[in-house]
Formats: structure tokens, C-alpha cells, sequence
């Protein structure tokens, strides 16, 4: 009975490692692509004018001290909400990855969304400094896990 769960995961894993090497052209481009939007909206971050870094440091400061002063946040709620959201993403990316004509389109929304990141970690970084970018790091990389397997379901069809 022991053996059985082992030689089952084996068998998925199995699966699943077959399945990348098969895709692995498609798999790269999807990389590459969130990798150039990453890259984007960082530029974009570095690129802007003093004016527009002060917008994105004096919202960033008052979200910040608002989350500071009002710690009341419904967190089930606000856990709904993204789990909606992303559930919403997936839903789309799965439907346009599954027809011809839509595959430029779900490569648009990951370039989208890497920018989306990319001018993320920019601007916190930007705001807070160097020193706090671990913690930066590790809850942009809680919610980009997210992301990836909607990626994932979305090229695997």
C-alpha cells in the first residue's frame, strides 16, 4: 500500500517533465516575453521624469500610512477579491489560448502583466530604498507563484 502513493507521484511527475520537454519552445517564449515585460517596466520607472516620481513616491507613502493608521483590512474579503480576480485572469487567458486567433492575445496579457510587475518592483524600490527590497521581493514572489500556473494552464491546452 506504501508503494502505491510513490509509484504514483513518480508517474505524475513523469507526465509532467515529458510535457515541458514537449512544449519547451512554448514555454520559453512565454518566459521571454514576462522577462521583456519585467524589463520594460522598469525602464519605464527609470525613464520618468521627476514629476511622475514624485506621484508614484506620494502614492505609494500615502497607501502605506493609510495601511499604517487603519489596520482594520478585511482580509476575507480582500482574499476574495484576488482570488476572483485571478480566477477571472485564468478564465480569459484559457479561453483566447484555446483558439488560434487568441494566442497573440495571451502573449500580449503576459508581456502586460510582466510590465505590470517590472513597474512594480521599480517603484518600491524607488520609494522605499534598497533596504527594505526582501521584503518587496518576497510578497511580490507570494503573488507572481499565482500568475505562473495561470500561465501554465494557459499554454498547457
Amino acid at each position: 500500500m506504501r508503494n502505491l502513493g510513490k509509484k504514483r507521484n513518480s508517474r505524475v511527475k513523469e507526465i509532467f517533465v515529458t510535457h515541458i520537454k514537449n512544449n519547451i519552445r512554448e514555454y520559453s517564449i512565454v518566459v521571454l516575453l514576462f522577462l521583456i515585460g519585467i524589463i520594460c517596466g522598469v525602464i519605464f520607472v527609470n525613464n520618468a521624469s521627476e514629476m511622475q516620481i514624485e506621484d508614484i513616491t506620494s502614492y505609494l507613502n500615502d497607501f502605506t500610512n493609510s495601511l499604517k493608521e487603519n489596520a482594520q483590512i478585511d482580509k476575507g474579503v480582500l482574499l476574495k477579491d484576488c482570488l476572483i480576480s485571478n480566477f477571472l485572469l485564468v478564465l480569459a487567458l484559457w479561453f483566447v489560448g484555446s483558439t488560434v486567433i487568441g494566442i497573440p492575445i495571451v502573449y500580449g496579457i503576459i508581456l502586460y502583466r510582466g510590465f505590470c510587475l517590472g513597474y512594480t518592483i521599480s517603484s518600491i524600490v524607488a520609494t522605499l530604498g534598497i533596504g527594505k527590497r526582501y521584503f518587496v521581493c518576497y510578497n511580490i514572489d507570494f503573488t507572481t507563484k499565482y500568475y505562473f500556473y495561470s500561465m501554465y494552464i494557459s499554454i498547457s491546452g
